[in-house]
């Protein structure tokens, strides 16, 4: 009997440490998410025209204009659509 209520503490703690893990996992991708959209908001309002960057990531990439507009709108606006608002979640 004792035997399997040790087993089951120790299926507990792993548990919160995986829960407090997965918490932690998560509010950093978050702040990753908020900051990599936040600075391609940056680099859009730099006074470099939208083009000009286009232009400069196509020719570096060689990934073509059409998706390189798609993926800088979809980096512009990763925060709207896959984090809480800051006041929304308590922050």
């Amino acid at each position: 009997m004792e035997g399997g209520r040790e087993m089951n503490k120790e299926k507990e703690n792993v548990t919160l440490v995986d829960l407090k893990q997965l918490e932690t996992t998560s509010e950093k991708l978050g702040r990753e998410i908020r900051m990599l959209s936040r600075a391609t908001k940056k680099l859009a309002n730099s006074g470099l025209k939208k083009e000009t960057i286009v232009l400069l990531l196509h020719d570096y990439s060689n990934v073509g204009k059409p998706d390189v507009r798609s993926i800088l709108y979809a980096l512009e606006h990763l925060e709207d659509a896959y984090c809480e608002k800051e006041n929304e979640a308590g922050k």
